[in-house]
């Protein structure tokens, strides 16, 4: 079923994430907006610092393709399982492009505050990308060629 709150987050992935339209972040995020990032300080990346991310992200990783697998909504809160398919360009940790196409899946779980996102927690396969890009052995203990 179709709701409100699922159609914000079908935007945050289309519109914000693959088309990098940041005007969108406005229409869908409360001025206040926060996003709970991995291995950040808690609650310091508001829309402006989520923007600066989103604007550099996009310069390393080019040629999005977002899938949302399953969405849960429950009260407040909607939570989305998605994959990803990107090409690398550089610009992650001084490693090399070689516009390797790499596959990202995550969790974020958005919640809502009179109808818009006002906070997120996302979880995101940050290893598996990395050694996709041939920064580390991957399970097997070989260096991806």
């Amino acid at each position: 079923m179709n709701t409100p709150q699922k159609e914000v987050v079908r935007r945050w992935f289309h519109e914000v994430f693959t088309n990098g339209n940041i005007e969108v972040l406005k229409e869908i995020t409360k001025e206040d907006f926060v996003v709970h990032a991995p291995g950040e300080a808690e609650g310091n990346q508001g829309r402006e610092q989520f923007v600066e991310w989103l604007n550099w992200y996009r310069s390393a990783f080019a040629d999005d393709q977002w899938t949302i697998e399953d969405m849960i909504e429950e009260g407040n809160k909607v939570a989305a399982r998605y994959t990803g398919h990107t090409t690398y360009r550089g610009g992650l940790f001084n490693i090399p492009s070689r516009n390797q196409r790499i596959r990202e899946t995550g969790i974020i779980i958005f919640h809502f505050e009179d109808g818009m996102i006002k906070e997120m927690w996302p979880e995101m396969s940050d290893l598996q990308v990395m050694q996709q890009l041939g920064a580390f052995p991957d399970g097997d203990g070989k260096q991806p060629s």
